[in-house]
C-alpha cells in the first residue's frame, strides 16, 4: 500500500546529490599548494551550486587506462582554481548575509564561475538549498515544492562584481553607473542600453518598468552587464 503522506522530510546540505549520468569534459585543477591535476571533470548542471563546493575529477593517467575509473572528489577548501573546457572557476570568499545557513558557519569560500576579469571582476554565484526543510505533505507535493525551489535558485543567481579593491556587490542590484563614471564612453553605452542591458531610465514609473524587464529578461541583462564589464576592462589597465 502506497504511503500517502511524507510527514517529515529533512534536507541537509552535506554535499550529497542524487547520482546521475555525468558528462566528463577535459579540464584541470590547481590545488592550494600549486599542484596541477589534469584530466576530465564533471560539472553538475542540474544543481550548479554543488560546483561551488566540490568537483569530481578523473586524472588523465588513470582515465587513459580506464575511462570508468572512480573519480576523485576535490572540495573547495583544497583548491584555488579549476577549468572545465572554456569555463573558468576561481575561489572567492563571500558571505551571503541574506542566506546564512549551518554550512556557512565553516568556510565561506566558493568556487565561482569567472565572467569578467580586470579592474572589474565578476563571478556567477548560486545560493544554496536550505539546510533543513520540513514538510507535511504528499510525496508528489514534496517533489513539486523541491523542484520549484531548485528552479528558483537556478534563475536567481547573482553576478558578484568587484571594482579594484571595493567590496563584492550583486551587479543586478547595484547602480553600475558608478563603476563606469571614469570612462564616459562605456557609461554612455550602458545608459543607452547599447550593450544589450536595459537602458537607464529616469523617473519612478520608468525605473519600475526597467526593473520588471530586467527580471523578465535576466539572461539578456546579465549578458549586457558582462559585455559592459569586458569593454570597460579593455579600456582600463588593471591597477
Amino acid at each position: 500500500m502506497k504511503k500517502k503522506y511524507t510527514f517529515l522530510v529533512f534536507l541537509l546540505f552535506i554535499g550529497i546529490s542524487i547520482c546521475k549520468a555525468q558528462d566528463y569534459q577535459p579540464g584541470y585543477v590547481i590545488l592550494n599548494d600549486g599542484t596541477r591535476v589534469g584530466g576530465v571533470i564533471a560539472l553538475n548542471e542540474a544543481e550548479p551550486w554543488y560546483n561551488q563546493r566540490y568537483i569530481r575529477v578523473k586524472d588523465s593517467v588513470a582515465f587513459a587506462k580506464d575511462p570508468n575509473v572512480k573519480p576523485r572528489r576535490i572540495k573547495a577548501d583544497d583548491m584555488k582554481f579549476y577549468a572545465v573546457g572554456a569555463r573558468l572557476f576561481d575561489k572567492v570568499h563571500y558571505v551571503d548575509m541574506q542566506n546564512l545557513q549551518l554550512k556557512s558557519m565553516g568556510t565561506n569560500d566558493h568556487m565561482m564561475e569567472r565572467l569578467a576579469v580586470g579592474r572589474i571582476t565578476a563571478h556567477r554565484f548560486y545560493e544554496y538549498p536550505a539546510d533543513v526543510a520540513i514538510y507535511i505533505a504528499s510525496e508528489e507535493e514534496v517533489e513539486r515544492r523541491e523542484k520549484e525551489k531548485k528552479d528558483a535558485l537556478i534563475r536567481g543567481y547573482f553576478i558578484l562584481a568587484q571594482k579594484d579593491n571595493d567590496k563584492l556587490r550583486n551587479a543586478f542590484d547595484y547602480d553600475l553607473q558608478k563603476y563606469f563614471e571614469d570612462t564616459p564612453e562605456v557609461l554612455e553605452k550602458y545608459k543607452t542600453g547599447t550593450y544589450g542591458n536595459q537602458p537607464v531610465k529616469k523617473g519612478l514609473a520608468a525605473r519600475m518598468i526597467a526593473m520588471a524587464k530586467k527580471a523578465a529578461f535576466k539572461q539578456e541583462e546579465a549578458d549586457g552587464i558582462i559585455t559592459a564589464f569586458n569593454d570597460y576592462n579593455s579600456k582600463n589597465v588593471a591597477k
